[in-house]
């Protein structure tokens, strides 16, 4: 027993200082990186990864020192001389390396990497920086956007699970809005629950009043519903276009000379400024955003004219798709797009330019009028108008527009 004893002794001693010395080398590092010392924290942090790399057991330690050496190198704070896309590649190695070795933070951190992933993780972190966690906003998830994620989790009472397919980001992204709206509204929103709330606008002529949405709001809905002007009106599916993502809603409480509709543009100009007015989640019910813009491109991929790309100053979120889009004439020349996912919608959009930033979709007055010429549904029209001012715009399209909510 005592010749056992004093054979595992100086085995257990080494694992002990191993395990302690890599957790040190770890903190080292991150407090090198924290005082923007990076030579110091990059070396540090590789020396951390000495024993996984030698053939040793990796363990935690190792991993987040891996994350952060990919981190630095997709920042360009480390191995300067090497180009961009050789950083990336080496970072691409690392992720892999510790993935393989059986991190789930690697392997979570590996599925972002795609390019239309980056949009959705900045959102996220944007979100949770709102909500006071303290992290880097860079669209690189380090250890401090899953160590936040698990905080929000913890504090929300939701299960513990951390995001690595894009859908899951987009869930997570979904439950983070919930939360800004409870912070900033004093609403009771259940934040597990991935709420319905869009925007409608109304269309048609005086005696004979519809609300022009997106499809992929009202689709499935059993009831749909406005408090607009205080009053809770009730509304239902008419007809509906997924492709296009339009759908018409009508209701039996529609009051005549109560609600006003858009007119509707009769061409559409490229670089044309916008203005784009509607219900994001964020603002919940009756709380209206608004922002410009301009028209980017009058078609998508492929030649695809029914959709035209928009590019507003600020981003667009959730409850926006529906939206009407308003030129400097104070005419409606489309409705912002949402029917895709946000994934399919960037790989669009990166099709048409070399960035996505700032790019949004919007169908095309001109398959709108198609949707409702085909259900003989009449809608004003104008072809020439005088330009308004922005202020005569926000007021005219506040009485064209309703906020929505899907039960």
């Amino acid at each position: 027993m005592k010749f056992l004893l004093k054979f595992l002794f100086p085995i257990l001693l080494i694992f002990f200082f191993n395990k302690k010395l890599t957790s040190i080398d770890y903190e080292t590092a991150k407090e090198h990186f924290d005082n923007k010392e990076y030579a110091e924290a990059y070396q540090r942090y590789n020396e951390c990864t000495n024993e996984c790399t030698s053939g040793g057991k990796c363990n935690k330690e190792h991993f987040m020192c891996m994350l952060e050496i990919g981190r630095m190198l997709e920042k360009g704070l480390a191995e300067k001389n090497l180009t961009k896309e050789q950083r990336l590649n080496k970072a691409k190695f690392w992720y892999k390396y510790c993935s393989d070795k059986g991190s789930e933070m690697c392997a979570q951190k590996n599925s972002t990497l795609e390019i239309e992933n980056e949009l959705i993780v900045k959102s996220v972190q944007e979100k949770l920086f709102d909500l006071g966690y303290p992290i880097k906003r860079d669209d690189i998830p380090g250890i401090e956007t899953f160590t936040a994620i698990k905080q929000f989790q913890e504090k929300e009472s939701l299960p513990i699970e951390e995001p690595s397919e894009f859908e899951e980001w987009l869930k997570l992204n979904d439950m983070l809005a919930n939360a800004i709206a409870n912070k900033n509204n004093n609403k009771n929103i259940e934040i597990g629950k991935s709420s319905k709330y869009g925007t409608g606008v109304w269309i048609g002529k005086k005696n004979n009043l519809f609300v022009l949405t997106s499809a992929h709001f009202a689709k499935n809905c059993k009831k749909i519903r406005s408090n607009i002007y205080k009053d809770n009106l009730s509304l239902r599916l008419y007809e509906i276009d997924e492709e296009d993502d339009l759908a018409i809603l009508e209701s039996d409480e529609i009051k005549r000379n109560t609600f006003i509709p858009v007119n509707l543009a009769k061409r559409i100009l490229e670089d044309e400024k916008i203005y784009i007015f509607g219900y994001p989640r964020q603002t919940i019910l009756n709380k209206y955003d608004e922002t410009e813009g301009v028209i980017k491109s009058l078609k998508t991929r492929k030649n695809d004219r029914r959709k035209i790309i928009i590019q507003p100053i600020s981003n667009l979120y959730p409850g926006s798709s529906g939206s009407p889009v308003i030129n400097e004439n104070g005419l409606m020349v489309g409705t912002v797009y949402g029917k895709d996912s946000l994934k399919k919608k960037i790989l669009d959009l990166l099709r048409y330019s070399t960035s996505s930033e700032g790019l949004y979709m919007a169908t095309s007055i001109y398959t709108i009028k198609s949707f409702l010429d085909e259900h003989n549904i009449e809608y004003l029209s104008f072809d020439k108008s005088k330009k308004k001012t922005k202020e005569q715009i926000i007021n005219e399209v506040k009485k064209n527009t309703i906020p929505l909510k899907c039960d």
